[in-house]
C-alpha cells in the first residue's frame, strides 16, 4: 500500500513538473517561443538589439527572476524569438511570464509594459507581445519632462503628465537634489508634487539579478511646485480620452487615498490605439476599450503579476467591474462609468497630462 502511495505521489509531482515545463516529450531541452512587434512604421537601426526574458514571478512582493533570455541582433519586425531554458530551474509552485525590449547602445527604444504568463497549467508556450516605444530614450538625450513626483519608502517615482507612464527614479544625476528638495518642501509624507526635469530614460535592474527595467535618470531640476496634479483643471468638462482618471469610488464604495505600500489606481484611454493603461492600485494594467457615443466597454484587461501587501483586494475588484462597463458620461471633473441598466459602477477624478 505504501508503495502505491510512494508512485501515486511521484507519478503526480510527474504530472505537475511537466505542466510547468519541467520536462518536454522527446527528451529535447523546453523552449518558449513568440513574436513581438510594433505598431509605429519606422525600420530599425542596424545596431538595435531585441531582447526576451522568461521571469520567475513570486508570491511575495520581490522581483521577478530571470530564468533565461535570448538576445536577436538587428531583428526585423515582426521579430520571431525562442527561448531555450533550463528545465531545472522552473518552480511548478511560481508563475512564469515573458517579457521583451529593444534597445540601441544600450539605450532604451521599445519595451513590452505587460507581462505575458507562460507555463503552469493552461499556461502557453507561445505569446504575441507588443512593444511600445519609449519617447525620446532611442538617442539617450535629455529631454524636459514635467510630472507628479513622489518619494516615500525609501523610493522615489515619477510620472510622466504626458504619456501618464510611471517610473522609479535612479540615484544618478540630480537625482538626490530632487529628493531633498521635495523632502523639505512636502507638507503630507508621500503626497505628489509637480516636478520639472531634465531627464533620460535608462535601464536599471531594481534587486541584483533582476532583470533592468526603464527608470528615469534626472540631469537637472527645473523647479518643484506643491502643486499635486499634473494641470489645474480648466473650465468645462473633462474628456474621456487623453485625460488620468484618479479611481475614486468602487460599486459606490470610496476608495481610501494610496499609502506609502500603495500606488494610486487609474486609468488613462488613448484613442490613437483604443487602448487603456493605467494601474488597479498594486500592478500596472493595460488592454483594449471600444467606444461608440455614449457605448464603452473594455477588454479584460492584463498586467504584471506583483502581489502586494495593500490594495490586492480593490484591484481585482477594479479589474471584474471594468468588463461589466457598457455607458460613460462625465460631470463636469468626473467620470462615471456605467452598466447596460445605467447603474453606476465607478467614478473617476480628472488630472489632466501636459
Amino acid at each position: 500500500m505504501n508503495r502505491l502511495r510512494s508512485a501515486g505521489a511521484i507519478a503526480a509531482l510527474w504530472v505537475a513538473c511537466w505542466l510547468a515545463g519541467c520536462v518536454h516529450p522527446g527528451g529535447a531541452a523546453p523552449t518558449v517561443s513568440g513574436t513581438a512587434s510594433y505598431r509605429e512604421r519606422v525600420a530599425l537601426p542596424p545596431d538595435a538589439v531585441f531582447e526576451a526574458f522568461l521571469e520567475e514571478v513570486p508570491r511575495a512582493d520581490a522581483p521577478a527572476v530571470v530564468v533565461a533570455s535570448v538576445r536577436v541582433p538587428s531583428p526585423k519586425v515582426p521579430i520571431g524569438f525562442t527561448i531555450t531554458y533550463d528545465p531545472s530551474r522552473i518552480d511548478g509552485r511560481q508563475r512564469h511570464v515573458v517579457r521583451g525590449r529593444i534597445t540601441l547602445n544600450g539605450q532604451l527604444m521599445f519595451t513590452s509594459d505587460t507581462a505575458h504568463p507562460v507555463l503552469g497549467p493552461g499556461g502557453a508556450r507561445t505569446v504575441d507581445m507588443p512593444l511600445r516605444r519609449v519617447t525620446g530614450s532611442a538617442a539617450g538625450e535629455p529631454r524636459r519632462m514635467v510630472g507628479l513626483y513622489r518619494y516615500m519608502a525609501d523610493a522615489a517615482s515619477f510620472i510622466d503628465c504626458t504619456s501618464g507612464d510611471q517610473f522609479p527614479v535612479a540615484p544618478e544625476g540630480d537625482g538626490p537634489a530632487l529628493q531633498a528638495a521635495y523632502v523639505a518642501a512636502r507638507a503630507v509624507p508621500g503626497e505628489p508634487q509637480l516636478a520639472s526635469v531634465e531627464a533620460r530614460i535608462v535601464m536599471r535592474a531594481p534587486e541584483p539579478g533582476g532583470a533592468p527595467r526603464p527608470a528615469l535618470q534626472v540631469e537637472r531640476v527645473i523647479g518643484l511646485s506643491s502643486q499635486s496634479q499634473c494641470a489645474a483643471p480648466p473650465a468645462g468638462s473633462a474628456t474621456l480620452e487623453n485625460t488620468y482618471w484618479k479611481l475614486a469610488s468602487l460599486r459606490g464604495q470610496a476608495v481610501a487615498p494610496s499609502t506609502e505600500r500603495q500606488r494610486e489606481a487609474h486609468l488613462i484611454l488613448q484613442p490613437a490605439q483604443r487602448r487603456v493603461v493605467g494601474s488597479g492600485g498594486c500592478n500596472r494594467l493595460s488592454g483594449a476599450y471600444t467606444l461608440d457615443g455614449e457605448r464603452l466597454a473594455f477588454s479584460r484587461a492584463i498586467g504584471t503579476m506583483m502581489a502586494c501587501r495593500d490594495g490586492m483586494d480593490q484591484e481585482r475588484a477594479l479589474l471584474d467591474t471594468l468588463t461589466q462597463v457598457a455607458r460613460w458620461r462625465v460631470d463636469g471633473q468626473r467620470l462615471v462609468l456605467l452598466d447596460e441598466r445605467g447603474a453606476p459602477l465607478l467614478q473617476f477624478d480628472a488630472v489632466y497630462l501636459r
